[in-house]
């Protein structure tokens, strides 16, 4: 399984498991990565494969320290968590971005598309889609951005719960649309 379905797998799976709050996965997002951690300067992210800056967001929003993934952040306000991640390797980019899509949900029960748009991110095409779901009998709303970029897959999650879903939505399309890959 490749790092990019880990992490949104074990993201998806703690957040179920942890009903109270979506936030909490954090603690447990570094126990599928590899040793390829990266490193946050200012607004620039970089690891051994690729280099990205992200967006700002205000200071409601949290960066969590873990090892083995790209980046998590949390408001504890609204009780939300958004990903960034990156996977490079060319056998990867023959996948459809709808496919790409899907498989960062394994887990979720009756999950359906509510929204799925075909968006511009750092000059390249991506897919936006919107989700619903439940995992552990715990409803979810997420969305997901996927972006193919040379050898690299970029994917981005905001998951929240149903109701609070539209308080962090802006913040979570306002980082994206600031994303560029160095």
């Amino acid at each position: 399984m490749t790092k990019l379905f880990i992490y949104l797998f074990l993201f998806i799976s703690i957040v179920g498991l942890n009903s109270c709050s979506v936030t909490r996965f954090v603690g447990y997002y570094a126990a599928a990565g590899d040793d390829d951690s990266g490193n946050l300067n200012g607004q620039v992210f970089q690891t051994d494969d690729t280099s990205y800056r992200i967006g700002s967001l205000p200071a409601s929003w949290k960066r969590n320290n873990v090892e083995g993934g790209d980046l998590a952040f949390t408001n504890s306000q609204i009780d939300a968590t958004m990903t960034v991640n990156s996977t490079c390797n060319e056998k990867k980019k023959k996948y459809s971005l709808k496919a790409l899509s899907e498989s960062l949900l394994i887990g979720i029960k009756g999950k359906e598309a509510l929204e799925r748009e075909e968006i511009t991110v750092d000059g390249q095409q991506a897919l936006k889609t919107i989700y619903t779901g439940s995992l552990n009998n715990v409803p979810i709303k997420i969305v997901t951005v996927v972006l193919k970029k040379d050898i690299c897959i970029y994917d981005f999650t905001y998951a929240s719960s149903p109701q609070n879903f539209d308080l962090g939505i802006v913040d979570f399309n306002n980082f994206v649309s600031q994303f560029k890959a160095l």
